[in-house]
């Protein structure tokens, strides 16, 4: 076995020299580097949506918890003074004064009044107030007032000091003494007595009476019938310093000095607190102060601003002056409090009621990184990276080992405990005279960076980034690995911290991946939906401890948060504003060390932050949560909506073109110890649910369709348990191609094809209804044609009959006329009979009637109406119609009407007559037009 030895010293716990820091506030620096303004700040007013607003030599600077802005007067002049109104902010400064209004985008605007004054007056503005219908602006020798747009000016006889509106009066230190303003006339109040050569630097109104706060002479009170001076515990350092300001709160009064930072006076109990550069300030020369509407304190520094945090439940443990590094364990033993860092351990003694100067004392042998403080046995055990040491109440054992990551007791035994460190495991076995460091156990070789003994069992769990982690089953002695068994898997990766602790009684493992537990029976872990459930769901944790009074602290986020337990109902509940220290904690080496059950110390990368958990109902307001601006994302940033200081909401349309969009929103939680989480939805999109709370403050949507949307944004403080929840409608416009007038040229365009191609339907029904048409009208003419062709055939069948027969007629009649007298009687009878013969089938009805019938079907009734409108015409008159209406001519004619060619001459004139035609006009066409007429 290997041999230690120790070292027992005889010496008290002492540092090389003792030194003193502080619990301090929760101070929030903002350095000119931050809000991109000037060093001087001469003023703080706030804003009734809590948004705060400096007089800074730049120009005046907004701030609305997340956001600086920064807006610059005309000729750039250095600010002095600003009043915030209801809509407007009022400013003045060395030649300068005017107001700011915001425009349609929330940015803030300037106009000058300066412009009013006659030619060559120069003034410079140090206070503004508003009474009545009036806004004063305080000059060096005058004041000057604007009533109803119009600047109007009251001479002074004297320089002027300071002025402030209280109990509805203005109130004017000159000089002289001190005036109140009747009118437009100064009236000195000779009741008021201060020092003489008295500078008068503020005045307050306190408890019914008037307060005057002087530069080099005190604080004195006035009840209207003399003065006299402050009787106050903060007196004695009142006079020690120069005051340059002073600002009041329901209970408290701050004094601003020129080289101790602020005079802090609690006017309940007069408790006198002194806040400088030692205690959180950045620097001691005070310019201006104002309480908000928490009652928290702004600070106007000579360079930057200051947020002191008066209502925060968090302090610090890291004066600027004797910083003692960064937390990584802590301890109470024996009344005192051990402080473990990566400097050394120290020791202060108690943790007395914040804020309050304490000694801290360096615990000689223990420099460097210190890993744990265990308390056993009554005595305290502290390992680090370069030692190991046993404190027994004021004495030191040092052992010749290093690396120590942690110490445990394993199970109910008081006489050994169980060492992890940079290589493995060792025991620590108590003898009669002391604790004494044994050899390895054997079959690890693990870094043991965190460690955990199980209940109930020798099982030892180790974890650490670059092997994962195991489950070692030691032997009854306590010298021998029996089992191991590495938990690592695709749901537990090696290469993540994991955190090891024990909660109710369970293992519990907090991983990047969530969090996971023994089972005992399957011998594996398993995710633990449960408890996840209660703590943040399904998210990345690296710390998880219980207390003693059962509740659980985990760091989720890099946000500390606490999982109270009801010790009457014995269930857990969870405020969800409950979450802090933001970005301060160290990641995977997270420290809280619960005092009692209203007090944790933790670690933090710059000390310790002290914390007052204890449930009770807050004082504070609810902070204001604003949607702060939008800006489209679609090329180079574009701001498309600004919030101003006091919020008319006006409808919100946007382009198409702006469809991509970053929407930023703050609530004015001024102290960063405390961390706001946010949740939004975007109603009218396709995923409408709330988002998860994160300290998140931006927002980013692309590609968003046209339509209305509403984004809600709703945040949880922990003094603010019950969702503040705000809104913002919005409009997408459509593209211009889906814009309602381009429907309109589309419908109309549509109307317009539909009308053309219906058009055109019914001009192509209407042509193929006229080519039908035609083309039944050339059938009929070709019908017309073919059956006039026929008719023609059958006349001129008729005709060569006709002329066969009149041929034979002729042949007849002469051979009537060559015939003797012998045989004479015989053949004239049969000549005779012939010829009658020929003369019937010449002139047969049927055949002529057959044609007037079949000439009428094709011509519509051509021989009948003619008949109608010409009733003097005869049947030899209507056929020849017929035969002119068909082309004929005068030769085809003759024989059809057995007359000569003469004689068809003779009744066309004749038929001319009896139709009333003039010589011009044509007989044919006549005929032909007789249907149209």
């Amino acid at each position: 076995m290997m041999r230690y030895f120790f070292l027992y010293i005889l010496v008290s716990i002492c540092s090389v020299a003792n030194s003193s820091t502080f619990w301090q506030r929760s101070v929030v620096n903002y350095s000119r580097r931050t809000y991109m303004a000037a060093n001087q700040n001469w003023m703080v007013k706030q804003a009734q949506n809590g948004w705060m607003y400096f007089a800074n030599n730049q120009g005046l600077l907004e701030y609305d918890g997340v956001y600086w802005h920064h807006y610059e007067i005309t000729n750039r002049a250095k600010l002095r003074s600003i009043l915030v109104s209801q809509k407007r902010i009022y400013a003045g400064g060395l030649g300068q004064f005017g107001f700011f209004m915001p425009d349609e985008k929330g940015l803030l605007k300037y106009t000058s009044l300066a412009d009013q004054l006659k030619m060559g007056e120069k003034v410079n503005i140090w206070n503004i107030h508003e009474l009545g219908n009036r806004v004063y602006f305080q000059a060096d020798n005058a004041v000057y007032y604007l009533e109803n747009g119009k600047l109007g000016k009251i001479a002074c006889k004297t320089g002027i000091n300071y002025s402030a509106v209280i109990y509805n009066k203005l109130y004017v230190a000159m000089s002289d003494g001190v005036y109140v303003l009747y009118g437009n006339v100064f009236k000195k109040d000779n009741n008021v007595s201060l020092p003489a050569n008295a500078n008068v630097v503020s005045m307050l109104p306190y408890d019914h009476q008037i307060m005057f706060v002087t530069s080099d002479h005190g604080v004195y009170l006035y009840d209207f019938d003399h003065c006299t001076e402050w009787e106050s515990p903060a007196n004695a350092i009142i006079s020690q310093n120069k005051l340059t300001c002073a600002s009041l709160s329901k209970s408290r009064i701050a004094l601003g000095t020129t080289q101790n930072g602020v005079i802090l006076v609690n006017t309940t109990n007069q408790h006198v607190e002194n806040i400088s550069m030692e205690n959180g300030l950045q620097n001691q020369t005070v310019l201006s102060a104002g309480f908000d509407k928490t009652d928290n304190l702004w600070v106007g520094l000579d360079n930057g601003i200051d947020f002191v945090a008066l209502n925060s439940p968090l302090f610090f443990l890291n004066g600027k002056s004797e910083a003692i590094g960064a937390g990584y364990c802590s301890v109470m033993y024996q009344n005192s409090l051990y402080l473990g860092t990566n400097q050394g351990v120290y020791q202060t003694h108690g943790v007395y009621d914040a804020p309050v100067q304490i000694e801290t004392r360096f615990v000689e042998g223990t420099g460097g990184q210190v890993h744990c403080i265990v308390p056993f046995d009554n005595k305290l055990f502290c390992g680090g990276r370069n030692f190991f040491i046993m404190i027994d109440g004021n004495h030191v054992v040092k052992y010749p080992i290093r690396g120590v990551w942690h110490v445990c007791q394993v199970g109910n035994r008081d006489d050994v405990l169980l060492i992890g460190d940079y290589w493995g495991l060792k025991t620590l076995r108590k003898t009669a005279n002391s604790w004494v460091v044994s050899d390895e156990i054997e079959g690890v070789q693990l870094s043991a960076k965190n460690m955990m003994v199980e209940e109930g069992t020798n099982a030892v769990w180790v974890a650490n980034k670059a092997m994962g982690i195991f489950r070692l089953t030691l032997d009854a002695q306590l010298e021998h690995v029996v089992r191991t068994k590495n938990f690592n898997s695709e749901q537990l990766p090696i290469g993540d911290n994991i955190y090891v602790a024990t909660i109710d009684h369970e293992v519990v493992i907090a991983s990047r991946q969530g969090l996971f537990r023994y089972d005992v029976v399957q011998d594996d872990i398993v995710p633990y939906d449960r408890l996840e459930k209660q703590l943040n769901g399904k998210a990345a944790y690296t710390y998880i401890s219980q207390d003693q009074q059962h509740n659980i602290w985990y760091v989720c986020d890099g946000l500390l948060n606490l999982l109270r337990y009801d010790p009457i109902k014995k269930t857990y509940f969870k405020h969800l504003g409950e979450s802090y220290l933001n970005d301060e904690l160290i990641e995977d080496f997270e420290s809280v060390m619960a005092l009692d059950q209203q007090q944790a110390v933790i670690g933090t990368q710059e000390g310790f932050a002290l914390l007052r958990y204890a449930p009770a109902a807050s004082s504070r307001q609810p902070v204001t949560l604003q949607i702060r601006r939008v800006i489209g994302t679609n090329g180079a940033d574009t701001l498309l909506y600004g919030c101003n200081f006091y919020r008319v909401q006006r409808p919100l349309r946007f382009r198409y073109r702006d469809n991509s969009i970053r929407i930023e929103y703050s609530a004015n939680n001024y102290d960063k110890s405390q961390t706001v989480l946010y949740s939004y939805r975007l109603k009218g999109s396709p995923d409408d649910s709330w988002s998860n709370y994160s300290p998140q403050h931006i927002k980013e949507y692309t590609n968003l369709h046209e339509g209305t949307y509403t984004f809600e944004v709703r945040i949880v403080t922990d003094t603010n348990l019950e969702p503040s929840v705000t809104s913002l409608s919005f409009r997408i416009l459509p593209p211009w191609y889906r814009s309602w007038w381009m429907y309109l040229v589309y419908f109309a365009l549509l109307a317009a094809v539909v009308y053309a191609i219906i058009y055109r339907i019914l001009k192509g029904k209407k042509k193929l209804d006229q080519k039908i048409e035609t083309l039944e009208d050339e059938k009929i003419q070709i019908e017309l044609r073919s059956k006039e062709n026929e008719l023609m055939l059958s006349r001129m069948n008729v005709v060569r009959k006709n002329e066969m027969l009149m041929e034979i007629k002729k042949t007849a009649v002469s051979l009537n006329n060559s015939l003797k007298e012998e045989n004479l009687p015989t053949i004239k009878r049969k000549v005779v009979r012939l010829i009658g013969q020929i003369d019937t089938n010449i002139e047969h009805d049927e055949d002529l009637e057959a044609f007037k019938n079949e000439y009428d079907a094709i011509h519509h009734n051509f021989l009948m109406t003619l008949g109608e409108r010409f009733p003097q015409l005869t049947h030899k008159d209507k056929m020849l119609c017929v035969y002119l209406k068909m082309n004929m001519i005068s030769k085809e004619i003759a024989p059809l009407l057995n007359i000569s060619v003469r004689g068809v001459e003779i009744s066309r004139y004749r038929l001319r007559k009896k139709l009333g035609l003039g010589e011009k006009e044509s007989l044919s066409d006549f005929l032909r037009n007789l249907d149209n007429r």
